[in-house]
């Protein structure tokens, strides 16, 4: 127990002289592995205070090459954009960063917050990569003729071990990012991807203990309020479902 607390009291003081240091310059350099992105634009985007998506910086891959210098004065979570394609989140922190892309996501590396990033996103790409062998399987079932009852039975059980993993992965991580841009980042990249605002089990699990600063956080906030009205409104057009 002991060595718990100090554990987390030392990774809180790392975050903290980490965000004293926001005000560095923050160089990012990059490669690209993906030859179709050579020539394309990319961006780096965050959300103002008015939750709008703002373009901090940009730059050109050459040759698989390519850099940035966002004159951001607060450390922030962001995201590397080409076109409308979401490459990765990352965080912008002083000091020098550098990010690899390739055709499974990218790469972050350097400072504190953006080395825990990259741990949480390739734990959870490797679930992701179970989760779509596990969806080959069942598209291979139904092609030799297998009923949907039969597939079900075959994976529904390992299908949802690996559902519960990965929720427990997102939910334990931003839990212990609560206080730092990590915590609301990752909880809106998240669960923006739902195709409305809900309060799904997760999320009601994440925000049950969570503090006032990451309640009143612009983006969870606008998120939690959208799905509260989101289900004022299922309330009252199927009350009988509610």
């Amino acid at each position: 127990m002991i060595t718990h607390i100090l554990h987390k009291a030392i990774g809180t003081a790392a975050v903290l002289l980490c965000c004293a240091s926001c005000a560095e310059q923050c160089n990012i350099q990059g490669n690209s592995k993906v030859a179709s992105l050579d020539g394309k634009q990319l961006y780096i985007n965050m959300f103002d205070a008015q939750n709008a998506s703002v373009c901090v910086d940009s730059c050109e891959v050459i040759h698989g090459r390519f850099s940035f210098s966002p004159g951001v004065d607060s450390v922030v979570m962001v995201r590397l954009f080409t076109g409308g394609e979401c490459i990765m989140p990352l965080v912008i922190e002083g000091g020098d960063l550098v990010v690899s892309v390739d055709h499974s996501g990218g790469r972050i590396s350097g400072g504190v917050l953006n080395d825990r990033l990259d741990k949480f996103l390739q734990r959870r790409r490797r679930l992701d990569n179970r989760q779509w062998e596990l969806d080959q399987k069942c598209m291979r079932m139904m092609y030799e003729g297998k009923s949907p009852a039969e597939v079900k039975k075959a994976v529904g059980k390992q299908a949802e071990k690996l559902r519960r993993e990965m929720d427990r992965l997102e939910t334990q991580f931003i839990r212990d990012n609560y206080d730092n841009p990590l915590g609301p980042g990752m909880f809106v990249w998240l669960f923006s991807e739902n195709p409305v605002p809900v309060m799904t089990p997760q999320i009601e699990e994440i925000v049950k203990d969570a503090p006032p600063a990451f309640l009143h956080h612009p983006e969870v906030s606008r998120y939690l309020r959208r799905a509260a009205a989101y289900r004022q409104i299922r309330m009252n057009v199927f009350p009988d479902d509610m």
